[in-house]
């Protein structure tokens, strides 16, 4: 638009893209936020800093930590997992604010780290119901606190990790609906055999349940 800001125009391509795709690497950036929308960068140079590479799984990694969660994990739990987050709205902007799910961990230890006298920054160890012990760098001075000593009320401090719809591995809902028919034929009786004993029925759809809790135990925060 004639005479927008450079940033403003830059926010509404972003928020198109966002829109357009789905795509939450949007805000994966490092500078100064816009006034567009604090979600979104001021400067296109802010997405120059490389993003941080993760740990991916094989996929003999994943079936053997499936394996690990079968009769440990509630089945029944684990699917109801599964369709809650299978139904979250995808990201979207509206009047400039951003509506992206995501799963909030409340951090509940602050302890500071010793840092050098030049550092512009000040370095954190955190602690989080649900998540490993993590590292941090900011800029902010924050009030070290604990579960014995809370902090106060205006320093509440979350940690946010974006949803994404990859991790639910979607599939094509014909086999699906295949497989589940082939799993509950009944089976022909014996009369010379003895008895079966009862074991679980793992379904396509919950093997897919426990994917999804495999892949929410991998680690979405990276120290660079």
């Amino acid at each position: 638009m004639y005479g927008e800001k450079k940033q403003n125009a830059l926010g509404r391509f972003l928020q198109e893209i966002i829109a357009q795709s789905g795509d939450i690497t949007a805000p994966d950036w490092v500078g100064e936020p816009s006034e567009f929308n604090s979600c979104l960068p001021a400067d296109i140079t802010s997405y120059e800093t490389p993003p941080c590479k993760l740990p991916s799984l094989f996929e003999d990694e994943i079936q053997s930590l499936v394996s690990s969660l079968r009769g440990v994990v509630a089945l029944d739990m684990a699917s109801i997992l599964y369709q809650t987050v299978d139904y979250l709205s995808a990201p979207r902007f509206a009047y400039r604010r951003l509506h992206l799910p995501c799963i909030i961990f409340l951090v509940t230890d602050a302890m500071r780290k010793q840092s050098r006298d030049q550092d512009p920054t000040y370095t954190y160890d955190l602690e989080s119901n649900g998540l490993h012990d993590l590292q941090i760098a900011t800029a902010d001075k924050l009030i070290p606190f604990s579960r014995a000593r809370p902090p106060p009320a205006w320093q509440t401090i979350l940690l946010v990790r974006p949803w994404s719809r990859n991790l639910l591995e979607l599939y094509d809902s014909a086999d699906d609906a295949h497989s589940v028919e082939l799993e509950t034929m009944p089976k022909s009786p014996s009369h010379d055999s003895l008895p079966a004993q009862t074991e679980p029925i793992y379904s396509e759809s919950h093997s897919r349940a426990l994917r999804l809790i495999v892949r929410l135990g991998q680690p979405f925060l990276h120290c660079c």
